[in-house]
């Protein structure tokens, strides 16, 4: 109780002394307020200008401040843009050498890729050329192979060859002392043609007499037989004999007759190609006239017609080269009428000099449109040989008569042989439209480039005749 009430005592102590306090601060504050009040005006001003000094110099740095960072942001951008400047420098430098780089390895890389793909372009070349030589090669070889063999050395008239063949000899063996005789042209050919034909291994020992210009299969055929168990026989037919004619002179040797003969011509079937550019007209005497090549043949004994004709025909194709077609193709005449042409050429002309002179007069008469008018085609159209024609003569009616038939006649009239051919491929350029012989009994002809010249020289000729 006592206690309590000691703690009241002290707490109304403590509020009398707050209450003195109080009044302190109140008087004072009084005295504050008189005083201020009591200023002077000079103070006052003194004071303003004071307070207008303070706040210039705060205005004033507060704009140095400013300006201070002003100038360090300004600085510090600068050195941001220095470093963002050396930065890009250092990009596009490190762009640019990467670039370039880039370029050299890209430069690099392509010439690379030249010279290879220059390299492989090269080798393809180089291969397709290779290839193709062997393929022309392969090709040429076996088109010879295909071919029937030339006369052994190309001879075109044959030689008579008498050669042995020891017992037992091998096909190599005997191929080369074919070929030591001058009787085959590769040794190689004759061996591979022996085997592809069944002839290997059945050669016969003996003395044969065997002719350059017979083929690999009659030699072989012949070879077969043992040695001259057969008797042989030179055939020769010269260059513008016809069909009748070499039938004429194989029944005067005792071959055969001549009617087995032109029956055989008549109706005997050939495979050769260039028989197949022939005409077959049914107006023909023989399709085979002018394709019967005028060579000498050796034949043995018991030969027949189709032996003989075969025999002629391949020598035809032997004649036939590449070089001859491609100049047929160029000339603008087909076999038929270059072998027509060269017929008569052959029966018109004896003076190897005037054969391409005679093929340009045959040549410009064709052109100008105007009948052949050659003696040889009546002759041949009766079937007669004579020295004269006579005006009656000229009036037979048949297609090979160039008196009554405008162009060339239907068919040759003879065998040419190589020389009127090439006559027939290249005519000479000239103007002539005329010959006649120059006088009686002479080869020669005069040619002319008008009627009036050629009615002169044939004056001539009658004149030499009487």
């Amino acid at each position: 109780m006592e206690d309590r009430e000691g703690q009241n005592y002290q707490l109304g102590q403590l509020g009398q002394l707050g209450q003195e306090e109080s009044e302190k601060v109140r008087y004072l504050r009084e005295i504050l307020s008189e005083q201020q009040q009591n200023k002077s005006p000079r103070s006052e001003r003194i004071s303003e200008r004071t307070q207008r000094t303070e706040r210039t110099q705060r205005t004033e740095r507060t704009q140095r401040a400013e300006r201070a960072q002003r100038t360090e942001r300004i600085q510090r951008q600068s050195r941001q843009n220095q470093r963002q400047s050396n930065r890009v420098q250092r990009t596009e430098k490190t762009d640019r050498q990467y670039y370039e780089e880039s370029k050299k390895v890209m430069e690099r890389k392509r010439k690379q890729k030249k010279k290879k793909r220059r390299k492989k372009i090269l080798s393809t070349f180089l291969l397709i050329f290779v290839c193709l030589g062997l393929c022309a090669g392969a090709f040429q070889f076996f088109r010879s192979l295909m071919m029937p063999s030339n006369p052994g050395v190309g001879i075109a008239v044959g030689e008579d060859i008498t050669v042995t063949i020891p017992k037992g000899a091998s096909t190599s063996q005997i191929a080369e002392i074919l070929k030591q005789n001058n009787l085959i042209k590769s040794e190689f050919r004759f061996k591979l043609e022996s085997k592809l034909n069944d002839y290997d291994g059945t050669f016969q020992q003996g003395t044969y007499t065997l002719n350059t210009s017979m083929t690999h299969q009659q030699i072989m055929e012949l070879l077969q037989k043992g040695g001259e168990a057969e008797e042989t026989y030179q055939l020769l037919i010269p260059e513008g004999f016809t069909v009748e004619k070499i039938a004429q002179r194989l029944q005067e040797q005792e071959i055969m007759t001549a009617e087995e003969f032109i029956a055989e011509v008549t109706t005997g079937e050939f495979d050769y190609e260039f028989l197949k550019e022939v005409s077959d007209s049914p107006e023909k005497k023989y399709k085979l006239e002018g394709y019967l090549f005028p060579a000498t043949y050796t034949l043995y004994d018991g030969v027949t017609a189709h032996e003989l004709i075969d025999k002629m025909l391949q020598r035809f194709e032997i004649e036939y080269t590449q070089n001859i077609k491609e100049e047929l193709e160029q000339s603008g005449h087909t076999l038929d009428e270059i072998i027509t042409i060269a017929s008569i050429i052959e029966s018109e002309i004896q003076v190897p000099e005037e054969r391409k002179r005679a093929s340009g007069v045959i040549r410009n008469r064709l052109k100008e449109g105007m009948k052949l008018q050659m003696d040889a085609t009546v002759l041949y159209a009766q079937g007669v040989t004579k020295d004269r024609v006579m005006e009656s003569d000229l009036e037979y009616n048949s297609p090979y008569n160039t008196y009554q038939v405008t162009g060339l006649p239907i068919g040759p009239i003879s065998n040419p042989g190589s020389a009127a051919i090439d006559a027939a491929l290249h005519p000479e350029d000239n103007n002539y439209i005329y010959y006649v012989v120059e006088s009686y009994g002479s080869s020669n002809h005069i040619f002319t480039e008008t009627y009036d010249e050629f009615l002169k020289a044939k004056e001539n000729y009658i004149a030499s005749r009487e």
